[in-house]
Formats: C-alpha cells, structure tokens, sequence
C-alpha cells in the first residue's frame, strides 16, 4: 500500500511540478518518501561548487520540504541555505528558515551522493 501511496504521490507530485515550471528529477525513494531536485536551478557557482534546489516529499504526512541547497563536490559537502516545509496537496508554505546551516558531508552511496553524481554524469 505504501508502494502505491508513493507512486501516486510521484505521478501526481511530477504533473503538478510541470505547471510550476519545476524540472523535477527523481532521485531515490524509501517507504512513503521521495527524493528530487530540480534540474532548472542547477547554478554553478565554479568548477567545484554548484547550487540546486531539493525537494523532499513525505506522503503519509501531506509535507513537501524544499532546500536550496550549495555543494561543494570536490569535498563531499553541502550547506543549506534556506529551507520550506509546504502541505504537499496545496502546496502552501507552512514554515520558511533563511538560516544558514554549517557545511556537512555526504557518501557518495546517499542521497545527495546520488544527486550530485545525477548533476555531473547525467546531463
């Protein structure tokens, strides 16, 4: 069931992007959670670094949160620079966060991993 709840909640998370001229890729998926970003706001800041915008989506709890995010793939980190919790069906914004997070370190096997290997290899 919870297969089901996620891959509908893709199908319609994807037709929904596509009115809101988001380019959203699909990263990976565990139980009723899906990871994307969005390929229209890949920026690279140099060679090293670029920014991207994420969105993470819980189904079960109706939440879309969306990170935009600055990676620095050279060292395997990133920093979240501001941060927005929506109700996924309306898409209204729940809570903003503008604060800055300290840089942290990603593996290469996870999600984020994923997505900067998406960003690079892929296009």
């Amino acid at each position: 069931m919870k297969k089901f709840l996620l891959i509908l909640s893709t199908i319609i998370f994807l037709s929904s992007a596509s009115c809101s001229a988001e380019n959203l890729k699909f990263i990976d998926a565990m139980d009723d959670t899906g990871y994307y970003y969005d390929a229209d706001s890949v920026q690279f800041v140099s060679y090293e670094i670029f920014r991207v915008r994420m969105a993470v989506i819980k189904a079960s709890l109706n939440r879309m949160n969306t990170y935009d995010v600055l990676i620095t793939h050279t060292e395997n980190t990133y920093e979240i620079l501001s941060s927005k919790i929506l109700s996924y069906d309306t898409r209204a914004i729940l809570e903003v966060n503008n604060n800055r997070r300290p840089p942290q370190k990603y593996s290469d096997r996870s999600e984020m991993g994923q997505m900067v290997r998406m960003i690079l290899y892929d296009n």
